[in-house]
Formats: C-alpha cells, sequence, structure tokens
C-alpha cells in the first residue's frame, strides 16, 4: 500500500498488462484467417499454362554460311628468282623463310622461282674486287674477278648463236631454195653416218645353204649369191587341201659365228608382183632360240637386228605367211646375208 501526501494509504498497482487467455483453437482459426486464400486453379487456366508453351518443330535444313572474308591482302613484292613461292597464295618469300610472310603457309614444300631462259642469255656482270686503297691511301681502280671475261666472252657466243639459230628457222620456214639446201646437206649427214655404223657390221658368208623344195632354175644358190637379180623360189599354195607345204631353208656356216643383223631382199626382182613374197619368217638357231620376222612387201632389202645369236653353226628359215599372187603358186626371195657385229 502507498501513502499519499495526506498521509492516507492507496492501493498499489502492477505496471503490466496481463494478456488475456485464448484457447488453442481460437488461435488456429485466428491465424487461418490471416492467410490469404489461394485461387482454385481450373481445367480452362491448364489449357492456358498449355498455350503458353512453344509448339515443337520439326529439323530444319542448315542454313549456308556466309563466305568468309578474305582478309588476305594483296601481294606486295614481286617474285624474285631464287623465292620460294607459297603454295597457298602464291606470295614470294626469302629462301631463308619457313613460313609465308602473308597468309602463315609452311614454306617447306614451296616451288623456287626459276630464272627464264631468255634472261639466261643476258648478259651477267660477274663480280668485281675493289681495294680499299694503297699504302699512300690512294684508291685503286676495281679489277675484275677471275675468269669475268671468260664468261663475258661466252654470254656473247650464246647470244649471237641464239639470233643465228632464229633467223635461220624463219629463213629455212619461208624461202625454198635455203630449205631444199639443208635438207640435201642433212641427208648427205645421215648418210655419213649410216655409212660409218655400218662399216662396223662384217658379212658372214655361208658355206652351205639347202631347201626342201625348189623350183627348177631358182635354187637356193641364188639365196647368198650377192645378185638381187637371181631368185630362190619355191612352191606355196595357201588354198590348198590341208593347208599349205612347209617352206624351209637350212644355212650353215664353217665354223660357229655370232649373227647380229640379217638383211632380206624379197621376191623376184625382175616379176615382184608375179610371185608372192614372204611376210612372215621365223628363224631357229642352233642354240634353239627362235626370232619371227614380220617382212613388208617391198622390193627394198630390209634389215632385221638379230637377238640371241650366239654360238651359232646353222639357222633354220621357215616363211610361216605369204603376200599371195595370182599368178604364181609360190614364194620368192632374191637375197639373204648375214652380218656380225665388229668388237
Amino acid at each position: 500500500m502507498g501513502g499519499g501526501s495526506d498521509g492516507r494509504d492507496f492501493p498499489r498497482h502492477d505496471d503490466t498488462i496481463p494478456l488475456p487467455t485464448v484457447s488453442e483453437e481460437a488461435a488456429r482459426v485466428r491465424d487461418a484467417a490471416l492467410i490469404a486464400p489461394l485461387p482454385a486453379v481450373t481445367s480452362a487456366d491448364d489449357e492456358d499454362l498449355l498455350d503458353d508453351e512453344p509448339d515443337a518443330v520439326l529439323p530444319q535444313a542448315p542454313r549456308p554460311r556466309p563466305a568468309r572474308r578474305n582478309r588476305l591482302t594483296a601481294r606486295t613484292n614481286v617474285i624474285r628468282p631464287g623465292d620460294l613461292i607459297c603454295g597457298d597464295c602464291g606470295q614470294g618469300n626469302s629462301p631463308t623463310r619457313r613460313f609465308c610472310a602473308r597468309c602463315g603457309y609452311e614454306l617447306r614444300e614451296a616451288e623456287v622461282a626459276r630464272i627464264p631462259w631468255w634472261r639466261r642469255l643476258r648478259r651477267r656482270r660477274g663480280p668485281r674486287v675493289v681495294a680499299l686503297g694503297t699504302v699512300d691511301g690512294q684508291q685503286s681502280e676495281a679489277v675484275p674477278a677471275p675468269g669475268g671475261g671468260f664468261a663475258a666472252f661466252w654470254t656473247q657466243v650464246k647470244i649471237v648463236a641464239g639470233i643465228v639459230f632464229g633467223l635461220s628457222m624463219m629463213l629455212y620456214a619461208t624461202w625454198a631454195p635455203f630449205r631444199n639446201t639443208v635438207d640435201e646437206q642433212a641427208a648427205e649427214v645421215r648418210a655419213t653416218a649410216r655409212g660409218l655404223l655400218e662399216s662396223q657390221y662384217s658379212p658372214v658368208r655361208p658355206a652351205k645353204v639347202t631347201a626342201e623344195h625348189s623350183v627348177k632354175g631358182h635354187g637356193t644358190k641364188h639365196l647368198v649369191d650377192l645378185n638381187t637379180a637371181t631368185y630362190w623360189s619355191a612352191p606355196y599354195d595357201a588354198r590348198a587341201q590341208g593347208g599349205p607345204e612347209k617352206v624351209v631353208v637350212m644355212v650353215e656356216f664353217d665354223r660357229v659365228v655370232r649373227l647380229d643383223q640379217l638383211i632380206v631382199t624379197a621376191g623376184a626382182q625382175d616379176a615382184f608382183t608375179e610371185h608372192g613374197r614372204p611376210r612372215q619368217m621365223m628363224l631357229t638357231f642352233t642354240n634353239e632360240k627362235q626370232m619371227r620376222l614380220q617382212l613388208k612387201d617391198t622390193a627394198k632389202p630390209q634389215k632385221f637386228s638379230l637377238d640371241n645369236a650366239t654360238g651359232i653353226k646353222t639357222v633354220r628359215i621357215e616363211v610361216t605367211d605369204v603376200y599371195a599372187s595370182e599368178k604364181n603358186k609360190d614364194v620368192s626371195v632374191a637375197e639373204l646375208e648375214f652380218f656380225s657385229l665388229l668388237a
């Protein structure tokens, strides 16, 4: 109890106000009222949510990418002899570089620029040796390097030769008398060379020549008599029943020889088309090596190089095909000449 100023006592009040007592059920009702209710989701709202999703898209063809912009700059140098030419952009690079100065491409297999042939004819100045000075301080004259004079002379010779050759070709193509003269001189040179080459062959004369069949008056002795006006002839009928008879000539030598060349003069020279001429001949040597000759239908001598004809004593020659004649059923050969190459 407290006392007043007048000495009277008043009742004492506590400063804390007690909370009203609320039951648990009432508290739950109160808390539920404070929560805002959510609206119920209907089926229509579900459809709206589905409509908001994107539609399925089928795979589309890839769009072409835009072409890359060429950022390479134009070539800025002149290709000089010895430069490495880039295989990617064509830039000329110094021989000491490993990668292109323009695009960075590797130069390991780059092509080396060469000097054009027409520039090689131009006169080149050789290196010159210049002395710095003499003892008294005076500068000496320039002295050409050793061999420089001969190189300059040879260059002049090549230039003159090139000019003469070009003018000669033009003259040969445009002036008939000059062309005929050149052709005659070339024919003489070829004949001389042929004579020198043929002089290296030595004739090998057969000791005996025999044949299974011969026409009377045209025996095998005419094959090696060195007279093309005479000829050997044997019966040959390609249309005979059972096929034509074999036409075989046996050539024998008096010693073992080596044969390198055979010259055949086919047909009867005085009546070439009136008698058959050999088209094919099969040669069989002593060493059992064989060789087939294909002849042309000409009255001129035909040369054949013989292979594997070493250590030969006999040669068997069989006529296997013939250029036939309508007048006579035979085959004729004017001359057979054997040669050995001189060692």
